[in-house]
């Protein structure tokens, strides 16, 4: 397939089509209520309580306001706004927008301008590459480098297949960078293990599992956690060939520091996902724009709600590096706010 840079140019003229339009005339400056639903991620955990969080400050600014919150997984959310079935989601990754843009599975047909582009939510979903000691030792492995040498048999867990960018994003990119191929290790992916993070987690704490590449925060409590019962070993990867990664989805890498957990020897070199709050086509103006300014004009709010928002700003997250066009809502907003002449 294209990679996302590629589709990314592909697009720029439609995204900057839609940046020359005249803003939209109608009074959005009221107090009325909206109504709205958010679907793509899990029904407990992160994406719940970030949610939840952001349709508080939603309905405290707009208040009667009717905000739902529709568990699922990140492409079944975008396939959702992209057929009118849900209205938002917070967890739009690159692999989720390439997939849904090209009509390639999960997605049954192309959704191209079925949605919109409305804010970046965060940048800092880091990549996750650890592997039990014992494992590590018993097959001399310190680096996906040697897991490509050696072809050692691994019990990998990664996440679901609905998950685009915690798969295809991150484990499957990173064998793709250094050269591994996932049935040669996993005999023809018998050792391969496909849950959501908890469950790989607690595999690992159980050890029925060698490897586990997922995301998280830095410092994700539960690895820590983990850690402590368990020694672990984070697989390293030369900087060179994590930005080679970063390039074909147009991410950014992230050096990990020794300091963020105990089992780490060295500061580690890895890669992150960006998360994008994305709208359907056919959610109105008003609703968006109302969305829109509720969270900027709540920026200290939203960056009291977890750490992976703490630099959440009008500044930085009205940018849009997605192929995708802003939502004509949104796009009145920061219109409004002169970022777009």
């Amino acid at each position: 397939m294209k990679s996302f840079s590629a589709i990314c140019g592909a697009f720029a003229g439609l995204a900057l089509s839609v940046g020359t339009m005249a803003p939209a005339t109608a009074d959005f400056n009221d107090t009325k209520p909206i109504t709205y639903s958010v679907d793509g991620a899990t029904a407990t955990g992160y994406g719940k309580a970030v949610t939840e969080a952001i349709n508080g400050i939603v309905r405290e600014m707009y208040p009667g306001t009717d905000a739902t919150y529709k568990p699922g997984s990140p492409a079944g959310g975008i396939q959702n706004i992209g057929t009118g079935k849900s209205d938002f989601t917070f967890n739009g990754a690159p692999p989720e927008i390439a997939y849904a843009l090209e009509g390639k599975p999960p997605f049954k047909e192309s959704l191209k301008d079925k949605f919109k582009f409305v804010m970046l939510l965060h940048d800092g979903l880091v990549v996750h590459s650890v592997m039990t000691k014992d494992w590590a030792d018993k097959n001399g492995i310190a680096s996906f480098e040697d897991i490509a040498k050696k072809k050692p048999y691994m019990r990998l867990a990664v996440n679901q297949p609905a998950n685009l960018q915690s798969t295809i994003g991150m484990y499957v990119n990173l064998f793709q960078t250094f050269g591994i191929d996932e049935k040669e290790v996993t005999n023809n992916g018998q050792g391969t293990i496909r849950a959501n993070s908890a469950s790989g987690l607690e595999a690992m704490r159980d050890g029925k599992i060698d490897v586990l590449i997922n995301g998280g925060f830095i410092p994700t409590a539960e690895i820590a956690d983990v850690a402590r019962g368990r020694d672990l070993v984070w697989i390293s990867g030369s900087a060179d060939k994590m930005q080679e990664a970063a390039k074909r989805w147009n991410i950014k890498t992230i050096t990990v520091p020794k300091s963020a957990y105990d089992f780490l020897k060295k500061d580690e070199p890895t890669i992150t996902i960006w998360n994008v709050v994305l709208a359907g086509a056919h959610v109105s103006d008003e609703t968006v724009y109302k969305f829109t300014k509720a969270v900027f004009d709540n920026e200290a709010r939203v960056r009291s709600i977890h750490p992976s928002l703490a630099e959440f700003s009008l500044a930085h997250n009205w940018s849009n590096s997605t192929p995708l066009a802003i939502h004509p809502g949104a796009e009145r907003y920061y219109r409004e706010k002169g970022l777009i002449k």
